[in-house]
Formats: C-alpha cells, structure tokens, sequence
C-alpha cells in the first residue's frame, strides 16, 4: 500500500479504522493527519451513513465493489475547493482461515475523462437535437449496412418505423434496380473511407417507392478505423416528378410534332387518318388502331382501314354500333369518350361482350365526332388483354382524335376555299371583272391578268402603283388620283367610285374604265388597304359618244348592233349544237348498236356456218367486214363525244407506242421527224389502251403545232422507279413513264404554269380547245399516275405521262376457234325490247347449247321468274321502257340468289348498270358472248 502511487488506504477491524499512505493525504485534506488512525464513520461522518457506510458493509459481507466517477471535492493549492472525479475499488481483507479483517481501499482520478465525457454528452445533445429536428433523414448503418440509428424523417421518408428500421439492413429497402449500384459505392465507402452521393429509390412497406439524393460518408472510432456509414437523405420524389412530368411533355411534343407532320404530308384525308392510326397505335404499344364512319342513322358503321399488331387481324369491315351495347351506343351517340379496362369485367353478357371479344377487344378508348348533334365518326384504340387505360394515356387518344378531325375539317374546308376561289375566278374571268388590292403597309399593288390588261400589260409582268398614275390618261390623272387618296383618307373614308381613261403601256391603246372600291382601317384609324373591282366599260363609253353623234349614224348603229347579236346567237347555236351533238352520239351510238347487233350476230352465224359457195362467203366476209368497220366508226364516235367508260386494264406499252408511229407521223406531216424510243423488256401499265392512244395522239398534236417550221417529236417509254420528292408528287413505286418531247418553240413560265388549266390556249382563237393537256392530265389522275411537262423557251417542250405498272400481263388474243367454246346445256332467259336483237342473240345462245325462253320487256321477265320457272341463266338488255336490266337483274338475284346475269348493252356509258353485274356491250359476236358467259 505504501508502495502504490495511487491513494490507498485500509480500514481495519470492527470499528474500521483508517490508514492511508502518502498520496492519500490529499484526499484526507484538512483531516489529515487527525484522520490517521481514527474511524472511518469519524473522519467521512458527512458521507459515511449514505455512501461509505453501506459500500464497506458490502466488502465485510464478502464482496468487492468498484464505484466509478464519484466527486470529492478537494481544495486548490489557492485554497478554493475543486470537485474532482475518481473511481474507487474496495477489497476484502481475509486472515488464513479465510475470514475477513479489514477492506482495502484505492482510489484513482478520472476526473479528465468524467469531464471530457461530460463535455461529449453535451455534444451528443446538440448532435441528438439536430440529428432528430433536422429536415434530411439521417442513418447510420453498420459495415454489413444494418441501420444502427436513424432520425424521425428517415422515417417518414421510408415508410417505416425506428424499430422495424434497426432490425433490417440497408439492402432490404433499396430497390432492386438500385441495388448494384448501390453496393459498389457502399462497399469502397466502408473499405476507404470515400464519400458518395446517389440518386435511388426505397421501397415502402405498401409496396410504394420513393426517390432519395444520399449523400454518404464513412464514420471512423476514435483510433480512425471505419465503423459504418453516414447516409443523409432528401426525398426527391416531387423532382423526379417534375422530371418525368417535363419528359413525358417533351415526349408528348415530339410526338405531336410528328403526328402534325404526318398529318400535313398525308395525301388526303384517308392517308392521313392511317398514318395517325399507325402512330397512335405504336405510340400506346395497342393492338389495334381504327377509325371509322357513321352512317347517317347512327348505327352502321365502316373501319375503313386500321393498324394492327403483328399476328392480330384487321377489323376492317361493316358494324352495327347497337350489336356493342348499350352502354357504348349511349355514350358515342352522347359524344362521351368510351373507356373500358376489361370487357369481361365490366360488360355483363349481352351488352357488347361477346361482340367486343370476337374482334378481339379485350379493352378499349373510343372517342366519337358529333357534327350538328349526330355521330358521324369515330376513332378507338384497342387492347386485346384487359389494360388500366391512365389518364395521360386517355388524354392523348382523345387529343390525337381532335387533332385528327381538325386535320379532316381544315382539309375540307381548304378544299372547299379552293373550289370556292376557282368559282370566284371562272366568274371574274367570264365576267371580265378585274379586282384590284393597294397595300399601304408593304407598298404593293395586286392586279390580275384583267385588270393588267386594262392597263395595256401582259399577264406576266409585275406591276406597282407607279404603273397605275403613269397608265392614267393625263386628262383624268388629277381627279383620280383624288378619288383614291380621299378613300385611303381615315377622316373622309370616301367611296372610290371613279371612271378614268388609261393608256396602255404596250400597246398605247386608250381604254375606259370604271373603279369602284373602299378603304380598310385599323382600330386607331390607320388605313391598311384599299381594294376593289374595275369594268372596262370602253364599249359603254365609246357608245354614249355614239349617242352624241348626227342622228345619221343611226342606222348605221342599228345594223352594227344587229350584226353583233347575230353573231352572238351563232356563237350560242354552235355551242348548242356541240352539245346537242354530244347527246345525240350517245344517243345515235345506243340505236346503232341494236341495229348491228343482229347484222354481226347474223354474219358470224353465216360465216362459221359455211353456208352458201365461195361466192356466198365472199360476199359474207365483206358484210362482216363492213359491219366490224361500223362498229369501230361507233366507237370512234363515243369516243369523240368522251361517252366512253375508262376500262383499267394491263396495256402493251411497248406494243401500242410502236403500234401509233404511222398514225402519228401521218398527223405531224414530212416536215417533223417522228422517232418512237421504246425498252424492250418494258412491263405492262394500268391504263384504258383507247384512251391512252388518243392522249398520245393529243400530245403529238400539240408538239406538231409547236413546230411550225419542222423538227423532231421523239415518243418513248420506260420504266422508272419514283421516290419520295419526286417531280411527279407520286407515291413511291414503280410506274411506264411515256415521253412526248418536240424541238419546237417551248413555253415561259407563266404559260407553263398555266397549260393544264381548261379551256387555256396559246393557238389562237378558233385553233384549239384548251382542253388537251387538261384531258391528259385528268387520264393520268384517274389512272393513278401523273402529267409533268418541262418546256423552255426556243428550246422544245417534253410532257411525261406516268403509268402506275401493273403486275398482270396483258391478256393474249383469244383465238376465233369454235374448238375454243365450250359446249353448255341449260336453260337462259334471254330478254330485249328489240325483235331482231333477241333473234340474234338468242340464236347464239343455242348453238352456245343453251335452251332459250325470250322475254320483250323487264316485266315481262318478272312474271316468269316470280312463276318459279327454272332458269340457268339470264341475258338482259339494260336500256329498255320501264324496268331496266339491271333492275331485273337484282330483282331476279333477290328471288334466286347466285343465279348468273349478263347485261347487254348498246350505250356507250356505264352509268345504271350495277358494278356488280357482268356487261357485254352490242354489237358482239357469238365467240365474244361466249367468253363473256364463261367469266360468269
């Protein structure tokens, strides 16, 4: 004891006497050395009945007892009492037979570590206050990443509570996406201490997740090893939000950006809706995108044309609205967006299931377009599974549909301005009105060709109102130039009503004219535009003059008027008689061919028959070759009337280009050069041979006209292959373009721009129609192809005419063999008004093997069918009084379905007889009713 630098002392025996060795004097303080030697209960009375008392109870009882960081409070050497830290150890003193003699007593100071200890709870406090207020979830994780503490808003952040958090590990809330990650930054901040910051989510306990920002470090004991980790997180969730949100508009954008694209460059509007079904339809990942049309009772419908997933059939076809339901009926009709997320669920069987799930639509967003109260269209995406159908996802379908049927309407309404001025202009130019337009912003002044040539100016040159005051006749200059400025003046706003006299600028010539027009203002007064209409009233001047003239001239007057209105009444009867001639060809063509048909009928009967010796057959083949050639003058007819029906068919270009070389060299003269350029291994073209043999014929009318002093008219044909942006504005494809290119004297800009107008024509008056390129244009169009022209002046003109190609061959002559008819046996109703044509035609029908029942009128007709009379066949006239043939042919196809019909018919057009009946036009032969019998 003695030997201990640390205080010690022994309390001895029953009364506990005190000893203590040097150190200890300190702590004996004043009561040294009194306290040598005396009782404890002496020397500590003030602590010994609540503290030292019962400790050394204790030691005599056996046991030892240690008291850490209890205070004595000691005096300073400057005599202030000091509270100083010790930890005191108390051990029993035995004798040999084990039984205990005194307690042995040692001291040792901590007070540095009792305040450093102090101090640092003081800092956890702080640390405690700030780790548990602050805004950011705080954890702390071991090296395995077991949460070891964490702060309430980590709590609230992750969903759980503190003690489901203490009891789990780090990895078990992060999401599995994350994870990886994760774990590569966690692992390098547990091995070196390296701090990180990562954007993750945690899942909650409801099976929700929340983005996080957490920024992490190392945190280290006191001898600097790595213990755990710090994470401090900020909830991102409403910024991730904001980023999906702005990701998805910026999506949404693009998309809406390309749909307007799509929709602008569309063709037409058919193009259009299956270009933004097809988008729509990818966009949403749907089975199916379609769009149809209402009937106008509101419950018939057409999908036209649809997008499909690949592997789901087309729903393209004809629906009743009422067969889906009553809920969905109701709806459209209502002009309500229909949206169901699963059709079994949500439509009890006979309200639509069963006709929704057999064009597999297992879940649908249909949105209607109401016109004037009555559903007219409708467009739906479909699901062939159940789908939750979102909000966003809703809102697009439905802004696509108005966006589509804006595109539909604004489409409509251009094309309808763009008739709309076409009319305006066919009526200014008929009218010989002029307008004219003053744009006081911009200076510029807008005349048409009228009103220029009122000013003595070409249609192609540009005008400013310069050209206006300097084409005024000096004498009227003044008062009208007045009349212009008080119209344009915000104060007077004048009426500008003014007749003035111009001076033309190429031609000197003076002409009268009368202006009328009016100011247009803005709010504040400003006047933006005058604009108005001028009549050239020369002829109205030049006879009020008239008027002022000797009374002599009256007669003179009077004959001139005279002359005058007969030549207008001969220009009305030439127009009258063009279009009477017009009906009558049609006309003419319709009796001609009943009057052929039993001729051609009759003398192909008698020729295969052999009838008569050489001479008779002589005689026979030059009937037949007359009636033929009647026939053809028929055609020839129609055709020049324009009665004749376009028949698309796979058409030799090569053959009939080459075939037309002598006609058109024939038509051009020895002066023109004709060369005919054609591919040799040319495929076939979709057109009408006869038609496309008199627009070729056209266009080498028009470059021979061109070439008034000779040149060369080159005819060729190849194929081509047409790409987006192509000059012809065609679909991409394959298609025969046929080049009619001249050396002549070419066209500027404006008459090129002009050449397939109507009635437009360089050739003078009573030298052309105007309407042959625009006859050629409108073939190409029908046709599905094109007419481009590039011409320049002095240089020749070359007008290409574009063919879609076709992928039939063209058809191979059919031989006049009697081997090649076969032979058939059954029953025919033949029926025509005409006596002779049902003789012929029912003559033919025989020795086609065909037992004949004939009928002279459609009622007639009737009355056998409704008898129940069997019939294998049935051959009509179209044209007859009262029922037509093809009124007879549906009627008859109603009482006995799939019962073959022929209509025969000696008009030229096709119009009244249904697209679905067979037709053979009069006159025919026995060989070319049989082919037409076989295609039934």
């Amino acid at each position: 004891m003695l030997a201990t630098p640390e205080p010690a002392s022994i309390l001895w025996g029953a009364d506990r006497i005190q000893l203590y060795n040097d150190p200890y004097i300190l702590i004996a303080a004043e009561r040294h050395p009194r306290a040598l030697g005396e009782a404890a209960a002496e020397n500590w009375s003030e602590a010994y009945g609540d503290f030292l008392g019962p400790i050394l109870d204790r030691v005599f009882a056996g046991e030892t007892v240690v008291v850490n960081d209890f205070a004595v409070p000691l005096r300073t050497g400057r005599g202030d009492l000091e509270e100083r830290f010790f930890t005191g150890h108390f051990l029993p003193i035995t004798d040999d037979l084990g039984g205990i003699e005194g307690v042995f007593h040692s001291l040792t100071e901590v007070t540095a570590t009792v305040r450093a200890a102090a101090q640092l709870r003081q800092g956890d406090a702080r640390y405690r206050a700030l780790f548990e207020q602050a805004a950011a979830g705080f954890a702390h994780t071991d090296l395995l990443g077991r949460f070891t503490e964490v702060n309430d808003r980590f709590c609230q952040i992750t969903g759980y509570t503190r003690d489901a958090l203490l009891n789990i590990r780090m990895q078990d809330i992060t999401h599995p996406d994350d994870l990886s990650a994760n774990m590569l930054m966690f692992e390098a901040a547990s091995a070196n201490g390296e701090t990180f910051e990562i954007e993750k989510r945690y899942r909650r306990p409801d099976g929700s997740t929340v983005w996080v920002r957490n920024s992490v470090a190392a945190m280290r004991e006191e001898g600097g090893r790595i213990k755990g980790t710090l994470a401090v997180s900020v909830d991102i969730g409403d910024q991730k939000k904001a980023e999906q949100a702005l990701k998805a508009s910026e999506a949404r954008l693009r998309f809406f950006g390309e749909l307007e694209k799509r929709l602008f460059s569309s063709a037409d509007a058919f193009d259009a809706m299956l270009g933004a079904a097809e988008m729509l339809g990818r966009k949403l990942n749907a089975s199916r995108c379609a769009y149809a049309d209402v009937a106008a009772d509101g419950d018939r419908f057409w999908i036209r044309s649809d997008y499909n997933a690949p592997g789901l059939e087309s729903s393209v076809g004809a629906y009743s609205l009422d067969l889906f339901g009553p809920r969905a009926a109701t709806d459209l009709r209502a002009g309500r967006a229909l949206v169901v997320c699963d059709v079994t669920d949500e439509l009890a069987p006979g309200e639509g299931r069963e006709m929704f799930q057999a064009i597999a639509i297992d879940a649908i967003i249909c949105c209607p377009l109401v016109k004037e109260g009555r559903l007219t269209a409708m467009m739906a995406v479909h699901q062939d599974q159940a789908r939750f159908w979102t909000a966003d996802e809703i809102s697009l379908v439905k802004e696509v549909v108005e966006r589509c049927w804006a595109h539909v309407e604004r489409v409509g309404a251009e094309a309808r301005l763009r008739e709309s001025e076409e009319r305006l202009r066919l009526a200014v130019d008929n009218a010989e009105v002029g307008f004219w337009d003053v744009d006081l912003v911009s200076d510029t002044l807008i005349w048409p060709p009228a009103t220029k040539a009122m000013f003595g100016i070409s249609a192609d040159v540009p005008v400013t109102m310069h050209d206006f005051y300097e084409g005024l006749h000096p004498d009227d200059r003044e008062a009208t130039s007045a009349a212009f400025a008080a119209a344009a003046d915000p104060d007077q706003r004048a009426l500008y009503d003014v007749e003035y006299r111009t001076v033309g600028k190429e031609d000197a010539v003076v002409r009268w004219v009368a202006a009328k027009g009016r100011g247009l203002f803005d709010a504040a007064g400003r006047c933006l535009r005058v604009a108005g209409t001028a009549v050239q009233i020369t002829a109205r001047k030049e006879a009020e003059e008239a008027l002022r003239d000797l009374n002599a001239t009256l007669e003179a007057r009077i004959a001139t008027a005279v002359a005058e209105r007969e030549e207008a009444q001969e220009a009305l009867r030439q127009s009258q008689k063009m279009e009477a001639m017009g009906q009558l060809t049609g006309g003419v063509a319709h009796d001609f061919n009943n009057l052929l048909t039993p001729i051609v009928g009759s003398l192909d009967m008698l020729q295969r028959k052999g009838l008569g010796g050489e001479r008779e057959q002589r005689l026979i083949a030059g009937a037949v070759q007359s009636a033929e050639r009647a026939r053809t003058l028929v055609q020839r007819l129609l055709a020049f009337a324009r009665r004749q029906p376009l028949q698309p068919v796979p058409v030799d270009v090569s053959k009939l280009v080459a075939g037309m070389g002598d006609l058109v060299s024939s038509t051009t003269g020895p002066q023109i050069k004709v060369v005919v350029e054609t591919a040799d291994d040319l495929p076939p073209a979709k057109a009408d041979p006869n038609q496309l043999e008199m627009a070729l014929l056209n266009l080498a009318v028009n470059a021979r006209d061109a070439m008034s002093d000779g040149g060369t008219l080159r005819i060729s044909a190849s194929r081509e292959s047409i790409r987006p942006g192509h000059r012809s504005r065609l679909r991409t494809g394959h298609y025969i373009r046929l080049s009619v290119a001249d050396t002549g004297i070419g066209m500027d800009e404006a008459t090129l721009a002009r050449a397939v107008e109507p009635f437009f024509s360089t050739k003078g008056i009573g030298k052309g129609t105007g309407l042959g390129l625009s006859m050629v244009h409108g073939l190409a169009s029908q046709l599905g192809g094109a007419l481009t022209i590039q011409s320049r002046p002095e240089l020749g003109t070359n007008v290409e005419l574009w063919l879609p190609q076709s992928a039939i061959a063209p058809d191979s002559p059919q031989l006049d063999s009697e081997a090649a008819i076969p032979t058939i046996v059954g029953i025919a109703l033949l029926v025509d008004d005409e006596e002779l044509v049902r003789m012929s035609t029912g003559d033919m029908l025989h020795d086609l093997g065909y037992t004949v029942i004939e009928a002279s009128s459609g009622e007639e007709a009737m009355l056998l069918i409704e008898a129940e009379t069997s019939f294998d066949l049935l051959v009509t006239d179209h044209l007859m009084p009262g029922m037509n043939g093809t009124d007879l042919a549906l009627a008859a196809r109603t009482l006995r379905p799939g019962l073959p019909v022929l209509v025969v018919s000696g008009y030229a057009e096709n119009e009244g007889v249904d697209p679905r009946l067979s037709r053979l036009a009069k006159p025919f032969r026995k060989d070319e009713l049989a082919a037409s019998l076989a295609q039934l």
